[in-house]
């Protein structure tokens, strides 16, 4: 009985993986440099970390109870010492809901977008990398889910899944699907054709661990930005699905729910309505300032 020996690493693709590994880490340190120079980079993040702090230790900043009410006599009240935000129409502290609200928006941004990112990447990876029949049915299914408005067709989900915070999510996750699947095919396309990519095939590495191994983590720079810039618009999404009373339900404090239930008083308590939209408006900011500077850092052709 004869053994058949291991077989050699072959030399070309251990270079090549060795080579594509130096450019991955000095094209992150370059970015991670460009990052800390930008201005407008910086303030986003400020504000994402500053949301992210505030959702953390809510119930330390908060003043108030987010759900409890008090009295009649408390309803419509403006900022003052006691509410430093006023109060909403159930004489709710404002400030402690938009305090609190900001868990559930971090929580809508990572459930939403990691939906979309999940499915989106396989889909756009396997559409990419196989191509041919393949690319075009998932890819002609991808065209049909971006004929439809983003808005109307999250709000087709809802409908018919019912109308609650976490249906919402659902429902925003893969409204984004397209975006991340059109993003990861065009970012396959062009790693496939690589030199350790056709080593890995050469020494006989299967399709799945190839795609899964070596080129979808070489398509990380515009996932990593196309996520941070959907977390915004799943937020603002979200937010709009609430208004419209098809996301999150009485008594959540959520901004866009917030939003609805005041806009009858909206001459005479604006606050009710202007500090919610604020909420909205700065986290929205935030994470597409952070994330166009993330997408300017991430690109290799402005690398000095």
């Amino acid at each position: 009985m004869s053994l058949q020996p291991n077989p050699l690493p072959d030399p070309k693709l251990a270079e090549a993986q060795e080579t594509n590994q130096s450019k991955s880490s000095s094209l992150w340190g370059d970015a991670f440099s460009r990052i800390v120079k930008s201005k407008t980079s910086l303030i986003g993040l400020c504000i994402i970390l500053i949301l992210i702090i505030t959702a953390i230790f809510a119930p330390l900043i908060a003043t108030h109870s987010p759900t409890d009410y008090a009295s009649l006599t408390d309803r419509y009240q403006s900022p003052s010492s006691e509410h430093i935000l006023g109060t909403d129409e159930l004489g709710r502290d404002i400030f402690s809901r938009i305090v609190f609200g900001s868990r559930i928006s971090i929580q809508i941004g990572v459930i939403a977008v990691g939906i979309s990112m999940i499915i989106g990447v396989l889909l756009g990876g396997i559409a990419g990398y196989f191509g041919r029949w393949i690319d075009q049915i998932i890819m002609r299914l991808i065209d049909i889910m971006m004929a439809f408005p983003s808005i109307l067709l999250a709000i087709a989900l809802v409908a018919v899944l019912g109308p609650n915070l976490r249906n919402a999510m659902i429902a925003v996750g893969i409204v984004g699907i397209p975006q991340f699947a059109r993003i990861v095919r065009s970012a396959v396309l062009s790693v496939k054709e690589t030199e350790y990519i056709e080593a890995a095939r050469a020494i006989g590495a299967k399709h799945g661990r190839t795609l899964m191994q070596h080129v979808l983590p070489n398509c990380l720079a515009p996932i990593i930005v196309q996520a941070t810039l959907s977390i915004g618009t799943a937020i603002l999404d979200a937010a709009g699905l609430s208004f419209l009373g098809l996301g999150a339900q009485p008594p959540k404090p959520e901004w866009g729910a917030m939003l609805s239930d005041g806009r009858a008083a909206l001459q005479n308590a604006p606050w009710v309505v202007a500090f919610p939209g604020m909420a909205i408006f700065l986290v929205v900011l935030g994470f597409n300032l952070f994330g166009d500077g993330l997408r300017d850092a991430l690109d290799p052709r402005l690398k000095q």
